[in-house]
């Protein structure tokens, strides 16, 4: 059975510009692809009323128009032909997760070259890493017609979180250095039995 798809025509105003530029983006979000200026075809799947509704009500606050209208029946050939069109969307995303996956691994690797195993790095590069993965679900969710693209960047994604647990793992044995007994670190302190005392009665209870 083919799948039921919603077309989108949209009118934005010129100034202020911020209409245009969160429709566009918006529409992107939910997986639409552009087939002319303000026209875009959308899985009904995906086009949710609620979505929709939302979009709609910003452009007419802001002096605009939407309209959608729902197709159930192409000529022969142009379903596969917007289909082709939306992988080729989705195949950019997953590029871009690849690019950004290796850059994030190409960093931990010169960090570690330069041996700075910190906490600092750990915790920007976990946030890099968390951004990145987002957005791979992101991505997936719009990947209806399985891009040709998706195993590769998943592939990439699992890569660089396999990268950072190695670099967090060095940076953990860095700065907790090896086990010492509580004599050693008492002596480290400078500290004697005397200036030590165990928890009070009250603290154990």
């Amino acid at each position: 059975m083919p799948d039921a798809w919603t077309l989108i025509f949209y009118r934005a105003p010129t100034q202020p510009s911020s209409a245009r530029v969160t429709t566009w983006r918006r529409m992107h979000r939910l997986g639409a692809i552009y087939l002319g200026p303000s026209a875009c075809a959308l899985p009904a799947r995906l086009a949710t009323d609620e979505e929709l509704s939302a979009i709609a009500s910003s452009l007419r606050a802001a002096g605009g128009s939407l309209d959608a209208y729902s197709v159930e029946r192409f000529e022969v050939g142009a379903e596969e032909r917007l289909k082709v069109q939306y992988n080729a969307a989705r195949d950019a995303e997953y590029e871009e997760l690849i690019e950004r996956a290796e850059a994030l691994v190409q960093e931990l690797e010169r960090e570690g070259a330069r041996d700075k195993f910190t906490f600092a790095e750990v915790e920007e590069n976990e946030a890099d890493l968390a951004k990145l993965q987002r957005w791979a679900r992101r991505v997936r969710w719009r990947d209806l017609f399985g891009a040709a693209r998706r195993e590769a960047a998943e592939a990439a994604v699992r890569a660089a979180q396999e990268r950072l647990d190695s670099f967090v793992r060095i940076a953990t044995d860095r700065d907790s250095g090896p086990e010492e007994n509580a004599s050693a670190i008492e002596a480290q302190l400078g500290l004697d039995e005397g200036h030590v005392s165990g928890p009070s009665r009250d603290e154990k209870m």
